[in-house]
């Protein structure tokens, strides 16, 4: 009798603790296009999936060190897993996206990922970070 109670016990705890685990599993970018550190000849569109749905609250797209790059973005007002942004032509060399999102669950998530934009010559260098490189907040 005492191991029915013992496995009725654990029973409990299992099915309160998997809903938890899923709540505390945060939001991330699963994929972008262009890819983490790719070369590309003049994207036209900047994509980038996530495991769930969000809201994009930044997105900033930058050439070299520092030269940010208008594109038309604006804060999203409702939740999605995939956004798509049209590129102006872009120049050449080193860009870095930055994005800041907010889950269902209130946390803000911040990353970042960088790609070349080439003539569709010889490759050029790309500064290595990883795709799911993210801070909570």
């Amino acid at each position: 009798m005492k191991i029915l109670s013992w496995l009725k016990a654990v029973m409990l705890v299992a099915i309160v603790m998997v809903p938890a685990a899923k709540a505390l599993a945060h939001n991330q970018l699963t994929s972008s296009a262009p890819g983490h550190e790719a070369v590309v000849v003049s994207p036209e569109q900047l994509v980038l999936n996530f495991n769930g749905d969000v809201r994009m609250l930044r997105l900033a797209l930058v050439h070299g060190a520092s030269h940010n790059i208008e594109f038309g973005f604006s804060p999203s007002t409702d939740a999605q897993s995939m956004f798509s942004y049209e590129l102006p032509d872009l120049m050449l060399g080193a860009h870095t996206v930055n994005w800041t999102i907010i889950g269902a669950d209130g946390h803000t998530i911040t990353g970042l990922f960088n790609f070349v934009v080439s003539d569709g010559g010889e490759e050029a260098e790309v500064q290595t970070h990883e795709q799911n490189e993210h801070h909570h907040h």
